[in-house]
């Protein structure tokens, strides 16, 4: 069978949306075991002297640098599930294609046209 759109296209595309969304959750995530991570190593909540047992945040920033800055990456370069359908869409729009679409419109309207002429015509 010879697809316009491969099918896979569209599960690559839901595909694409979850890995956007992890990211996200993880960074969130992250982000708030960051701040926690902090504030406990700054106000020595615990009342034991954090400094010497655990990495300062700094360390811990450079630990996970990497998978940081994979996610924020991700989160910029990747495209959402709507753009990625109307860059989809974009690509199989051509001149070829629209003609065809003129002239299936054109032949639609004229019978259409005709139908209504045969249904006014039955009704007086």
């Amino acid at each position: 069978m010879n697809y316009i759109i491969n099918p896979w296209v569209f599960y690559l595309l839901n595909i694409i949306g979850n890995i956007v969304g992890w990211c996200a959750a993880g960074l969130i995530i992250f982000g708030v075991c960051y701040a926690l991570y902090v504030w406990l190593w700054f106000d020595d909540i615990c009342g034991t002297d954090l400094e010497d047992k655990y990495p300062s945040p700094i360390a811990l920033i450079r630990k996970w640098k990497i998978p940081l800055i994979l996610c924020i990456t991700a989160l910029i370069l990747i495209p959402s599930e709507e753009t990625c359908y109307k860059m989809l869409i974009a690509s199989q729009v051509t001149t070829e294609h629209i003609a065809d679409a003129k002239e299936t419109i054109r032949e639609v309207a004229d019978y259409i046209v005709e139908s209504a002429k045969e249904i006014k015509g039955d009704v007086e």
